[in-house]
């Protein structure tokens, strides 16, 4: 693995972890509190659709 992959990983995984967290600061994250694992499955799968997005471009 070289270190550009390496980066994209990194930044992928802080997305997905920042996405979760706005999503679950947010009212409607507040009020589907119930849905956290969803919200969170989600999340990670958006990183990894951004970071598959930045491979490719890269």
């Amino acid at each position: 693995m070289n270190t550009a992959n390496m980066l994209i990983n990194v930044a992928a995984i802080l997305a997905g972890l920042m996405i979760y967290i706005f999503i679950s600061n947010t009212k409607w994250g507040k009020d589907h509190e119930q849905f956290q694992y969803a919200i969170m499955l989600m999340a990670i799968m958006a990183a990894v659709l951004l970071g598959g997005l930045a491979r490719w471009l890269i």
